[in-house]
């Protein structure tokens, strides 16, 4: 059983609190809801803006301030950078709010890489230097406090669904002033909650849960700008079209390999690439919801 702190209600050895759930926490939620129907889903936010939607999908919403200070077997971090003013002080302070029984995963994201001139890189790859952006700076931090409690990152790549995500930003931008070459690595928001819900679940070999490991999210297919646009202009889908006005610089992106995670945790991706997600009509659980 999960501790607790006297006066506490019991929770069960499967309880979960989302921190930040937003459009990747709240699938999260409802998809723990579906595997443990009994469990408590919590989702912990700075405002009340969400609490609707969150109780619409089986998950209970409280506001950070009114936290009694239960601890949970199993916790995921999704809230952004941009959400916060210390984002490392707010991941700490999630991070005192598991009791190191089931697991802690941060969502973090593939960006953090260094690796940028169009070539391979796995959950091991060299990381950006420290100075070379404050948003890959704060990640990074953020990510050294979980390790280095036990908890686990998943870095996932570009998240997308039917109505958000870099294919409809370009379409409404219709001009965008990149290189069109440049390589992206996707990854369904669907996937990415799936793939997180995988990794709080997972045991490693000797039948414990995962501790201070670092997974990686990316669909099978690397794709260039070009290449997302004409899937997502020929679905039929949306309307519009983009147009690429930038020169091939230095700067062409990289090809994600997620083996060693999908190995670890036993997961492939239900849209194996953004092409096969928009041939079959950019249809998908965000299609009819608000988010």
């Amino acid at each position: 059983m999960a501790s607790q702190q006297a006066g506490d209600a019991p929770l069960t050895s499967e309880d979960l609190l989302i921190v930040g759930p937003g459009v990747l926490g709240s699938y999260l939620g409802k998809v723990w809801r579906d595997h443990h129907p009994t469990a408590a889903v919590v989702g912990q936010t700075n405002t009340t803006a969400s609490h609707e939607r969150l109780k619409a999908l089986g998950i209970t919403p409280r506001v950070k301030a009114d936290a009694d200070g239960r601890r949970f077997p199993y916790v995921a971090f999704s809230a952004p950078p941009s959400g916060s003013e210390d984002y490392v002080a707010e991941t700490r302070a999630a991070l005192q709010l598991w009791d190191a029984t089931g697991a802690f995963v941060f969502t973090g994201s593939a960006g953090v890489y260094a690796e940028d001139s169009g070539g391979p890189c796995a959950e091991d790859g060299a990381v950006a230097a420290v100075g070379h952006s404050e948003r890959t700076d704060r990640l990074l931090a953020a990510e050294g406090a979980v390790l280095g409690a036990g908890g686990c990152v998943v870095r996932l790549a570009g998240l997308y669904h039917a109505r958000r995500g870099a294919h409809t930003f370009f379409l409404r931008a219709g001009k965008v002033e990149r290189w069109g070459g440049y390589t992206v690595n996707l990854l369904h928001y669907e996937d990415a909650a799936l793939l997180t819900a995988a990794v709080l679940r997972c045991r490693d070999a000797d039948g414990q849960h995962f501790r201070g490991r670092v997974f990686l999210g990316c669909d099978d297919s690397p794709v260039t700008f070009r290449e997302m646009m004409d899937a997502a202009e020929a679905s039929g889908a949306y309307e519009g079209a983009a147009e690429f006005t930038g020169e091939l610089g230095a700067s062409r992106g990289k090809r994600l390999d997620n083996t060693a995670t999908r190995a670890a945790i036993k997961w492939a991706p239900r849209y194996p690439s953004f092409a096969d997600f928009a041939a079959s009509g950019a249809r998908d659980f965000y299609t009819s919801q608000e988010h």
